[in-house]
């Protein structure tokens, strides 16, 4: 496809050309319409349609796991192609998708998420006649955004769209009919259309689709552009015409010979259709509507107002369009981010741009001129106002074509694609397989100019075989940092990874702070406010040749903006935070080379992920505890726990104790390299970890004597017991001195430096600052009582099987695969079953049963299965779940 020519150098010898031409190939699926749909779902999930199959294909990022959503039983009956709209709902828990069928009828499907990202069920499917199908689609709910400013201040968006009066989502559908349906959709009962308007005239009542393709027009490009917390909305549309059915049967018979033909009469093929064949094909105009829903007695719950066309005579490739923040709650600054409006009270007009991408491709031997041009509307916030155009401005380009076009909240604009006529092939034997192709922009509103605070990113493609993917469509990451680009169908529909303009620095001393400590904080910091998944943001912080000081220094500014907005209630903000941090040490471990980076890396994402599992077994202790005792009927997930805390508190102290009396700077046998800086000592002196390291110690004091104190009335009481017994007095702490030793501690922390706590916090490793105190601890716990060192080091029951299992340490820290390995429940730390599967955290790589153990039942649950629920959405450190391999 790309040419590749040979050229004859000045000795004789032939030279490889390095050059490719863009060429009309490229473009084919943007002139086509051909482009295949992608969505970037809230949880990290890439949604595609399948290449040649009609199905829908999901990928979590950054991993590789993909699957397929299930299919409706239509679709064994129907010869269906893949699909052509794809919509994901903001709420992230429901998708559609519609299927054109091939020579008959296509459909439309609708699916909702279950606990696992993966396990998705079908809810309801519609088939739609030929001529009547799907070409766009919209979803309005309840979701707000969350966004930063450039002070740090967090706020949420009101809602985008209308609202449904019991909170629930609406989809809206646009049809090649010009008809608009809405839907509404609740997780408890069917799909539900609530109403249905057409777009290219007033309501009546009785209108209704034509539902065949002798229409005079079919639409074939659509978009929906909702307003912040307005219930009014515009559809704008692109239509073509086809022959009507008449028409097609009229030249059929004129060209058939053996009819008699009455030369004396007129001839319908001169006389009819001469002029309705300049006609046929796409229109040169750009259809406008205004919808209002209702919800009034006696009232039509969907009622539309055509608006007048916009004039363009060129193809149209892409259309969308972007709704400003209202600026009573945030506006966009010049930087991109929203900023609250020092001016008082906002206007009541509201502004929507509608963006057009046009091209003109007068032959196949060059490349198409291309437009784009942006239209700005405006609207009193009167009920009765109507929207107007109020301006229209164009941006032309010559040397470059756009390929994809998105609205962007965190730069208020679009962000746009441009590729280039040419340029440099990678030759043979470089390592490299990718070349860059184009250019991704931001532009600013109205105009369409090169936004001057965004940097201008290169865009790279795949080479294979002399020919290279451009990105045919394209996807913003959930925090908008990162894009999403699929190739044409043509060369196999190849996904890839490119990365968004960020903001200018003004000295390039600061390229890597400055941008990664102000945009990836605030993304980081509105990701967790909104619990979406931070792996864009993290995908640029483990990037290898970034120093691990600049990602600590980047957690650390989000650590610190989250605490000057919490309006002192950090507490509640730190697990979340520490569950970023787990996936950032975690991705780090695992790109790096292997090397002393890679194991500090491995040993915090070890020390977060503690933390986080401490918090889980301290809140499945309060669940099941009843004042002074515990629920015996969850005795055995109890030891689990139990047994779990007393092994996490022994390793603790034998790292104290291997630092603490070593002779000098000599590593004592066991301990690899253990200092006062290593990670595994935040436990003892940050607040956070203390506190619930005291309140575990404490639940399991009180399990301890409650259970020791049980009467064996039964073989199942009798062993539990036993089991206990063996737990707690065959350690080497003293469940009766621990816990007043570490109040102690724990009282002590809470006079350190709380800027030194907070960075500690974001590395999970204390600082230097702290090693004085770390010294100290480590001094009370060589001469505290409540250790027995002997039974700390060697257990009974490695005497009782021999020499050959004594080990003097298991403090090596290990690494995120480690916990993959282990039968061992990540939230309950109990062992897996033999025979059951378990759901695999996306964040920590852990797996349990928790997510499919426990579904939603009629009857009560017990206070274990209580606590086991609230884990079926999450993981510990805060990840969702993926189905069992």
């Amino acid at each position: 496809m790309h040419e590749r020519n040979l050229s004859l150098a000045a000795k004789g010898k032939a030279k490889e050309s390095v050059h490719w031409q863009l060429g009309w190939w490229d473009l084919c699926h943007s002139l086509e319409g051909t482009k295949r749909p992608a969505q970037w779902s809230k949880s990290s999930v890439i949604y595609t349609a399948h290449e040649y199959e009609p199905r829908v294909v999901g990928r979590h990022f950054p991993s590789a796991r993909q699957f397929l959503l299930p299919l409706p039983p239509l679709q064994y009956q129907l010869q269906a192609e893949p699909p052509t709209v794809l919509s994901l709902c903001p709420s992230d828990d429901w998708l559609f998708a519609y299927f054109p069928g091939k020579t008959a009828e296509g459909y439309g499907c609708i699916w909702h998420k279950e606990a696992q990202l993966d396990n998705w069920q079908v809810k309801e499917w519609w088939t739609y006649p030929v001529g009547g199908g799907i070409v766009a689609a919209a979803w309005s709910c309840p979701h707000r955004e969350w966004v930063v400013t450039d002070e740090g201040k967090s706020m949420r968006l009101p809602a985008l769209g209308p609202l449904a009066p019991m909170g629930t989502p609406l989809l809206l559908l646009v049809t090649e009919s010009h008809q608009l349906l809405v839907f509404t959709l609740s997780s408890q009962a069917k799909p539900q259309q609530v109403g249905r308007t057409p777009l290219l005239q007033h309501y009546l009542p009785d209108t209704e689709p034509t539902g065949k393709i002798g229409g005079d027009k079919i639409c074939m490009k659509a978009a929906i552009g909702f307003c912040y917390q307005d219930h009014v909305f515009l559809v704008a549309m692109r239509s073509k015409l086809l022959p009507s059915q008449g028409a097609a049967q009229a030249l059929q018979s004129a060209v058939n010979l053996g009819l008699s033909i009455d030369i004396s009469q007129p001839q319908l093929l001169d006389s009819q259709f001469s002029h309705e064949w300049e006609l046929w094909g796409e229109e040169h105009t750009i259809s406008l509507c205004e919808v209002r829903l209702e919800y009034k007695p006696g009232t039509k719950p969907v009622l539309s107002r055509p608006l007048p066309p916009i004039y363009h005579p060129g193809s149209l490739v892409d259309l969308v369009f972007y709704c400003p923040p209202p600026s009573r709650s945030a506006r966009p600054s010049s930087s991109g981010s929203a900023k609250p409006d020092s001016k008082g009270p906002a206007s009541n007009v509201r502004t929507l741009y509608l963006a057009a991408t046009f091209f003109d491709p007068d032959e196949y031997t060059s490349l198409p001129k291309s437009e784009i041009v942006s239209y700005t509307f405006m609207a009193p916030g009167t009920p009765a106002s109507y929207w107007v155009l109020r301006g229209e401005h164009k941006r032309q380009s010559q040397t470059k074509v756009p390929c994809f076009l998105l609205p962007s909240i965190s730069r208020g604009g679009f962000v746009a694609g441009f590729l280039d006529a040419g340029g440099l092939l990678p030759r043979r034997k470089s390592k490299t397989k990718e070349t860059a192709t184009g250019a991704i922009e931001v532009l600013k509103l109205p105009d369409l100019s090169t936004h001057g605070d965004w940097d201008s990113v290169p865009i790279l493609s795949h080479v294979q075989a002399g020919t290279i993917d451009v990105p045919a469509s394209a996807a913003l990451s959930p925090n908008e940092t990162l894009m999403c680009g699929i190739s044409s169908p043509l060369l196999g529909s190849h996904q890839s990874i490119q990365v968004l303009p960020r903001r200018v620095s003004g000295e390039t001393s600061l390229v890597l702070t400055g941008h990664l400590l102000g945009d990836l904080s605030r993304h980081l910091v509105a990701a967790i406010h909104a619990r979406y998944s931070p792996s864009d943001v993290i995908h640029a912080l483990a990037v290898p040749t970034l120093p691990t000081e600049v990602t600590v220094n980047t957690l650390d500014k989000a650590f610190a903006t989250m605490e000057a907005d919490s309006c002192g209630l950090m507490e509640m903000w730190t697990g979340e935070l520490l569950g970023v941090a787990t996936e950032v040490y975690s991705a780090r471990t695992h790109r790096l080379e292997r090397g002393p980076e890679q194991d500090l890396c491995a040993a915090r994402w070890q020390t977060a992920h503690e933390m986080s599992s401490l918090s889980a077994c301290c809140s499945a202790f309060d669940t099941c505890r009843e004042g002074d005792s515990y629920d015996l009927d969850a005795v055995w997930q109890l030891l689990g726990m139990t047994s779990w805390v007393i092994e996490f508190v022994e390793k603790i102290l034998k790292e104290c104790i291997f630092v603490g009396e070593r002779p000098g700077q000599p590593t004592m046998p066991g301990s690899k390299g253990t200092t006062l800086d290593s990670p595994i000592f935040l436990h003892l002196v940050h607040p956070y970890s203390l506190s619930r390291l005291h309140t575990a110690m404490g639940h399991v004091k009180r399990f301890h004597d409650q259970v020791s104190k049980l009467t064996a009335k039964g073989e199942n009481s009798h062993i539990a017991k036993d089991f206990l017994l063996d737990i707690t007095e065959g350690s080497g702490v003293d469940l009766q001195l621990l816990g007043p030793f570490l109040a102690e501690i724990l009282q002590e922390s809470k006079s350190l430096n709380a800027q030194d706590l907070r960075r500690s916090l974001a590395s999970c490793s204390p600082v230097p600052a702290l090693q004085p105190h770390i010294r100290k601890v480590i001094n009370k716990v060589l001469t505290s009582k409540a250790i027995d060192r002997a039974r700390l080091f060697i257990k009974p029951s490695e005497l009782s099987d021999g020499l050959a299992r004594l080990s003097l340490s298991d403090s090596e820290p290990a690494a995120p695969d480690t916990l993959k390995d282990k039968n061992i429940d990540v939230v309950k730390k109990s062992a897996l079953g033999q025979k059951k599967k378990a759901s695999v955290c996306v964040r920590c790589g852990g797996r349990s049963e928790v997510a499919l153990d426990v579904q939603t039942m009629d009857k009560t649950l017990s206070r274990w299965q209580t606590w086991e629920k609230a884990w079926q959405q999450r993981c510990v450190c805060g990840g969702s779940w993926l189905s069992p391999h």
